[in-house]
């Protein structure tokens, strides 16, 4: 068969012995290695040029997805305090002040966040401090868009506008604030007593000029939160229809001078509003969550029915939340019910835990119950559990697993996969493995 094969590799080691198959064994070891595919410089640029686009297209891919984030604010930010700034002596830290409320403390990208009952304080990655501004307030209240701030005090008219180092605004509201957000580029809003009225929205653009006012007459506004541009809001309030609780949903284009939609929710108690993203948000209730999109005239209610709302957590991020549900009266026993941006179920995962506090990042949802917390994948399997530490009062995830934890005397940070202190001694991976 290969009589006519020609060439030195076709020299046998024995002639007698004639194969229908040659084997590379039959090929000397230096003349093997001569043997070479060429690639002609043509086909070398191609490759080249379709390397440099994948990674161009995904590049772009990333910077679209995260086009929220890779402001140049938050760029700046990240140079100047985790690349070139001076390293702290890593987590734990103390408090500064004697108290800070669970809902006064945030991280995001590597970086923290608190109000406590005397100062605003930052803290890059390492725990370096960053700000340490006084607050006035007797009961101070954080809210916060990417690296912009606002504090306010509950029931007073005084208020501050803070970057992640340094304070950009101080100033006095004409009556007492009630609730308030911030949008990642500056925008704020303060909703006051209304003189006349039961309550009124004030809105400002980043240099502190007033560009939006509404004031209610029918409801008392408890919630208010900015969509992602600052260029509109969902504000939440409650009144009595015939001696029930009734609560009413406006939705305000700032452009406009009337809300551009107004549902009214019976026999619920609203307490928190939020956007999931630019068309779509959640409103968190007493009995009921319900998912709103923008233009539609009927809204979506899930309801608790026998169970007891315990905790909740809102992850625009991921375009989802999730309500811990208590299966009895002291609030233990729950079940975590994971919602995407449609109000349809994504997951149900049952634990025996009290929901002290909750938090998302992408498809890890975490539950603090005391000082020990779990973490559950999408599927409701449980990942990861450990110790947090004595007095834990809140965990904010900042991967899949590692997380910031509000103690109450300090912030701690834990690598759940990876547990090295001895707050983190029984700490079980993957757990039942």
């Amino acid at each position: 068969m290969f009589k006519k094969f020609k060439g030195h590799y076709a020299k046998q080691k024995n002639k007698k012995n004639d194969r229908s198959v040659i084997s590379y064994e039959d090929i000397p070891l230096d003349d093997y290695e001569q043997e070479k595919t060429e690639i002609s410089p043509e086909a070398v640029k191609k490759i080249i040029v379709a390397v440099c686009i994948a990674l161009v297209a995904g590049v772009i891919v990333f910077a679209f997805a995260n086009r929220d984030k890779l402001t140049w604010d938050n760029i700046s930010t990240w140079w100047t305090y985790d690349v070139l700034g001076n390293a702290g002596n890593g987590y734990p830290v103390d408090l500064v002040g004697t108290e800070v409320a669970a809902n006064n403390f945030t991280a995001s990208q590597g970086h923290v966040a608190y109000a406590s009952d005397t100062s605003f304080i930052t803290l890059n990655s390492t725990a370096n401090e960053v700000a340490n501004l006084q607050l006035r307030y007797s009961k101070p209240i954080l809210k916060s868009s990417g690296n912009k701030f606002l504090t306010y005090g509950l029931g007073s008219t005084g208020f501050q506008i803070q970057s992640f180092d340094s304070k950009l605004y101080s100033g006095e509201a004409e009556y007492n604030i009630y609730s308030g957000d911030i949008a990642s580029n500056g925008v704020y809003c303060l909703v006051t007593e209304g003189s006349g009225y039961l309550s009124t929205l004030w809105v400002y653009n980043n240099n502190n000029n007033r560009i939006y006012k509404y004031s209610f007459s029918e409801y008392y506004i408890t919630s208010v939160a900015l969509n992602r541009d600052g260029t509109g809001c969902v504000a939440s309030g409650i009144t009595s229809d015939n001696g029930a609780v009734s609560s009413g949903i406006y939705i305000l284009d700032f452009t406009k001078g009337d809300p551009a939609f107004v549902y009214k929710i019976k026999s619920d108690s609203i307490i928190d509003c939020e956007y999931l993203n630019d068309s779509r948000i959640v409103i968190i209730g007493q009995t009921a969550s319900y998912l709103v999109k923008i233009g539609d005239e009927n809204y979506k209610t899930n309801r608790y029915n026998d169970k007891t709302l315990a905790n909740y957590c809102i992850n625009p991020d991921t375009n989802s939340y999730t309500v811990a549900l208590s299966r009895s009266g002291d609030g233990r026993s729950c079940v975590l019910v994971n919602y995407n941006d449609k109000g349809e179920t994504i997951c149900t995962i049952d634990t025996d835990c009290k929901a002290d506090s909750l938090s998302m990042y992408k498809n890890v949802t975490a539950i603090l119950d005391g000082n020990k917390a779990c973490l559950y994948n999408t599927e409701g399997k449980l990942i990861y559990s450990g110790d947090t530490g004595t007095g834990s009062k809140r965990i904010v995830l900042a991967s899949d697993s590692t997380a910031y934890v509000l103690s109450v005397n300090q912030i701690r940070f834990i690598d759940f996969k990876n547990p090295s202190s001895a707050d983190m001694a029984e700490l079980t991976t993957k757990a039942g493995s």
